[in-house]
């Protein structure tokens, strides 16, 4: 049995397969090495009852994940994995690596994630080069769904949005300002609690005062990321993400408007990355 997990920072997609045969699919909260320490891992492992009848009987598990840049993170969870799944040999990889997989169709072209987080890379088959870090929630994430609600944030809170969707947003959602600053600055999670205010984002994407926020960041997203590749002009633009997915209308928008060619759009990677895994059975 091969068991693939993708994971972004506000959710996974578990999908264990025998053959071709998928066995067992599920979701679970997002996996980030960084923001988890061992035994939150372990705990979390334990808690998958569905999983639990199946963990000696995987023989490889491909684990991709945020935040394993750091080399500490990436070994810590890996250790857990081993530990686990004791009969499998692990590989733990990127998201980033997931995402340009789960595109990737014999042509080289540069890959976008577009979620909770945001990141880019130029993909050939084999290599992913990156021309800029990935720099968090904090300095970077442009045109994720935590530069989005930042601003959307930010805005309320100086009561800087325009009345009905001020009156729509404080309708929907307790909030205040202690709120948000212990949410953001004290508890776990703060990019999970950021990006769970995009869903109102989604439904007033018609809305003017939306369409520009989310327009701005796309483009801080393109003059950030993609622009800093001198091939960008080159070669085709995929994008994963619930975000880009969900206003891909105003992403293509931006990317008419910069000259750049868009491939594809897609919400989460579990396909294709099952497409890819089982490319030659």
């Amino acid at each position: 049995m091969i068991l693939i997990v993708e994971s972004g920072s506000t959710k996974a997609d578990w999908l264990l397969v025998d053959g071709k045969d998928t066995v067992l699919s599920f979701q679970s909260k997002g996996w980030n090495p960084l923001f988890l320490s061992s035994q939150a891992m372990i705990s979390r492992l334990n808690s998958y009852v569905e999983l639990a009848a199946y963990m000696s009987s995987v023989q490889e598990l491909h684990f991709y994940s945020p935040g394993i840049s750091h080399s500490e993170s990436k070994d810590q969870l890996q250790s857990v994995l081993e530990s686990h799944f004791a009969n499998a040999k692990v590989f733990v990889e990127s998201d980033m690596l997931a995402a340009a997989r789960s595109v990737y169709k014999g042509k080289p072209l540069f890959v976008s994630i577009m979620g909770t987080g945001s990141n880019t890379a130029f993909y050939d088959g084999e290599i992913i080069e990156q021309f800029t870090p990935s720099l968090g929630y904090v300095l970077g994430d442009e045109g994720s769904g935590v530069a989005l609600a930042k601003v959307l944030l930010r805005d309320y809170l100086y009561k800087r949005i325009p009345s009905d969707l001020y009156l729509e947003f404080s309708k929907n959602y307790s909030i205040s300002k202690e709120l948000v600053l212990k949410s953001v600055y004290k508890d776990e999670f703060p990019n999970r609690f950021l990006a769970s205010y995009v869903p109102f984002l989604v439904r007033h994407k018609n809305h003017s005062y939306v369409a520009d926020l989310v327009k701005n960041e796309f483009q801080n997203y393109v003059d950030f990321h993609l622009k800093s590749s001198p091939m960008i002009h080159d070669y085709s633009i995929s994008f994963v993400g619930s975000v880009a997915y969900c206003f891909h209308e105003i992403l293509r928008e931006v990317l008419i408007q910069e000259n750049l060619k868009m491939e594809t759009i897609i919400q989460s990677p579990i396909k294709g990355l099952f497409a890819y895994h089982f490319r030659d059975i």
